[in-house]
């Protein structure tokens, strides 16, 4: 804990000391998407993760080096290139670890080639619970099983975010509770991410007394036609509907298709994959203060102790678009990696660590004080006390309206 406080304090000032590079180069690799519809959320938590590794400089004298990955193909997240990715960030022997992915399908192609490297993964972002907690249902509608993931048997992934055994009911908790919807309509995009929050928020809504009607899943491999669809869950007296999809996959497409047969003060809810500058573009003539996202992690303006690092960070991306939901997550991910490698440095003498002597200090990352939580990593790579929020788009951007912290068992 105090090396961890320690660490901190060195990030504020800029440099973790240890006279330079003179021992070397540790690099840190990033894996997000960072262009087409997904780059809204991906760039801006590529721009945190790399603001962390340069305001370290240097770790107990080794210099640091970011080194970023784009998963994106033909403009949204894609599994396949993301584990390609992997294959080349791993080819590079001075990478100790890597911050990502930033969607949990791209996390389960990527996480079994990284744990034969091994390699550390830490993400700000994803939130599929089947990525670490073995449930029953993981298999069959996953498609993939925390064993499954891991072929040798350990762990080497870790992440900040709240899964979606939280976020999805989060969200539904707000609509029943703060927002008074009785009934919703729920689709999902038949991704793992998708489906997983779109199943938990429609229990969760089902169980606080509310109605879940047209519930269906989407292909959207190619951009869907939903007005069939919307003008049924109209008809079954939705007030509004949740869409457990990401921007990459058209989950604010509904939104703007719902005109002429939503009324505009109708609300639309949805995970954090639909929590950005894409959706309110895809939303169009019906982008409004009546769109809600939850994000899986904290607001970092809420956390006094990060305006300092947020400040500096924002002189140096005045752009505001530079910055969205996981910025500062992506920032945590990056300075806990850094502080599990400089444990691993002093574990090892001093001398340049292994990979594998990096994921076990990962593992042992205990009450770590980032921007937008303080940290504890359990066995799985799940944080013990996850915290999440909940958005409102008004006024131009997403603005926080909640935060939500809870705790797992």
């Amino acid at each position: 804990m105090v090396l961890t406080v320690a660490t901190m304090v060195a990030f504020a000032c800029g440099n973790t000391g240890g006279g330079g590079g003179s021992k070397g180069e540790i690099d840190i690799a990033s894996d997000l998407p960072t262009s087409g519809a997904d780059a809204s959320s991906g760039l801006p938590t590529q721009y945190g993760a790399a603001f962390a590794v340069s305001q370290a400089g240097s770790l107990k004298g080794f210099t640091l080096k970011f080194t970023p990955f784009d998963d994106a193909v033909n403009g949204k997240h894609d599994p396949t290139k993301g584990a390609q990715n992997v294959q080349q960030i791993i080819s590079n022997t001075k990478v100790l670890g890597m911050v990502g992915p930033f969607n949990s399908g791209v996390a389960a192609a990527e996480i079994p080639v990284a744990n034969q490297a091994p390699l550390a993964m830490i993400s700000p972002s994803n939130t599929n619970e089947c990525l670490t907690i073995a449930f029953d249902y993981c298999q069959k509608y996953a498609g993939y099983t925390p064993t499954s993931l891991r072929p040798t048997g350990k762990n080497n992934y870790f992440r900040v975010a709240a899964n979606d055994t939280f976020q999805g009911p989060a969200m539904a908790d707000f609509a029943y509770d703060t927002l008074g919807l009785k009934t919703v309509a729920v689709w999902d995009d038949q991704e793992p991410f998708g489906l997983g929050v779109a199943n938990n928020f429609a229990k969760e809504f089902q169980k606080k007394g509310g109605t879940v009607v047209a519930r269906q899943g989407f292909d959207t491999s190619q951009k869907p036609d939903f007005h069939s669809w919307l003008n049924r869950a109209k008809a079954a007296g939705a007030q509004g509907i949740y869409a457990g999809a990401t921007s990459a996959s058209y989950g604010c497409i509904a939104r703007l298709q719902s005109q002429g047969i939503f009324d505009p003060s109708s609300y639309y809810l949805g995970p954090d994959g639909i929590g950005d500058g894409q959706c309110i573009t895809d939303s169009g003539a019906m982008a409004n203060d009546k769109m809600y996202a939850s994000q899986g992690v904290a607001d970092a303006n809420s956390n006094p102790s990060a305006k300092a690092t947020i400040d500096k960070y924002k002189a140096e991306h005045p752009n505001p678009t530079d910055t969205a939901a996981y910025t500062f997550a992506g920032y945590d991910c990056a300075a806990i990696l850094i502080d599990a490698i400089g444990r691993a440095i002093d574990a090892n003498g001093g001398n340049m660590p292994t990979r594998q002597q990096v994921i076990d200090q990962m593992g042992k990352t205990s009450n770590f004080k980032g921007l937008t939580g303080t940290y504890t990593l359990n066995a799985a790579g799940d944080p013990t006390t996850p915290a999440l929020q909940v958005q409102q788009y008004k006024s131009g951007a997403w603005t926080t309206v909640k935060n939500i912290n809870v705790a797992t068992s």
